[in-house]
């Protein structure tokens, strides 16, 4: 008797415990199944007109949405003047602090800083009451027009919803991977005209090959020739963008990535005309304009501006969507469902 109420006992504290972890693990399911999928490198390109892993110092202009991963500081930003493409993003998102003079967000642009901020902050354009900055914690500064919400890291529950996923280490191994790809090296045989002429594969994709110390002067020029995609993989760890862009640039800028995937500082002398992925670099100067998104360990836009000309080609790897991550049962789980299986059998014996 005492033998078959200690089992019944065990058996109750085991289904209890079984059912437990089972919640954990529907949980941790559910909260995987939730979880936001981190933006790949084109859509990033067409979301922002930059994006910074880390810290970025402005005393020019950013026309589309900007992301800052670290703090922000410098002279003076302007931001939000064009539509990269159509999103609820706020035009400006900074993760860290804001030390920055003065920001003026332009057409009615919203503002997300995720930690503490200084300075004047201009909300231009748009409808009266309609802009909004957002402050995580506090706001030292003057803000114009619009409403300037502080504290909202402890006051508003879905403040953290205001900031995409952004998967940097993914960002590495999509621009590594492209770097692998096959292409023709660029044509430098006239250092004055280097020529990038497309020849698109059937995903109407064309690869090129150079080297940071081959874009360090002289001019270049670009022909797309059909191809929807221009993939420029740039070897180098550092050196500096020089050339000059020769004849109408207006044609190609959208569907040229210029790939510096393995470039840690860059000087930046010249505009560029295509949209930058250099996740390991910091970008400095800008000495001419960049027609294009950038996507950049750090950013020090010192001179010239960024341009929005979203990027609307196709890159590999993107167009299938990965599986879902498995959740793994918890380890405890199969010992316990074996232990209730055998004490079941043993009372059977017993009865």
């Amino acid at each position: 008797m005492f033998r078959a109420v200690s089992l019944v006992i065990s058996m109750k504290l085991i289904v209890r415990t079984c059912a437990a972890v089972a919640a954990v693990s529907s949980s941790l399911a559910f909260a995987t199944a939730g979880h936001a999928a981190s933006l790949s490198a084109s859509e990033l390109l067409s979301l922002f007109n930059g994006v910074t892993q880390g810290d970025m110092t402005s005393n020019q202009e950013v026309e589309g949405r900007l992301y800052v991963g670290g703090n922000l500081s410098g002279n003076s930003l302007q931001v939000g003047f064009k539509d990269v493409a159509p999103s609820a993003l706020d035009e400006l998102i900074v993760v860290g602090n804001s030390t920055i003079n003065t920001i003026n967000a332009q057409n009615g642009s919203d503002v997300t800083i995720g930690g503490s901020a200084v300075g004047t902050l201009n909300l231009n354009g748009g409808s009266q009451g309609t802009r909004t900055a957002r402050i995580g914690t506090t706001f030292s500064g003057t803000s114009n027009m619009g409403t300037t919400l502080v504290n909202q890291a402890t006051s508003d529950a879905n403040f953290a919803d205001r900031f995409p996923e952004i998967d940097f280490a993914a960002l590495q191994d999509e621009s590594e991977f492209f770097a692998t790809l096959t292409g023709a090296a660029v044509n430098t045989s006239d250092p004055n005209n280097k020529k990038i002429i497309g020849a698109p594969d059937a995903s109407g994709l064309s690869v090129f090959t150079t080297s940071l110390s081959d874009l360090a002067s002289g001019g270049y020029s670009i022909d797309t020739n059909g191809a929807d995609t221009i993939l420029i993989n740039v070897s180098g760890v550092t050196g500096t963008f020089g050339m000059n862009a020769l004849g109408s640039t207006g044609t190609f800028a959208e569907n040229v990535i210029w790939n510096f995937y393995q470039a840690t500082s860059i000087n930046v002398n010249s505009a560029i005309i295509g949209s930058v992925l250099a996740p390991l670099a910091t970008l400095s100067g800008f000495n001419g304009s960049t027609e294009g998104s950038v996507i950049a360990r750090e950013i020090n836009l010192s001179n010239g501006e960024l341009h929005s000309r979203a990027f609307i080609g196709t890159l590999p790897m993107e167009s299938v969507a990965p599986p879902p991550p498995a959740v793994p049962l918890p380890a405890a789980l199969p010992l316990l469902l074996a232990g209730l299986g055998g004490l079941v059998a043993l009372r059977r014996r017993a009865a």
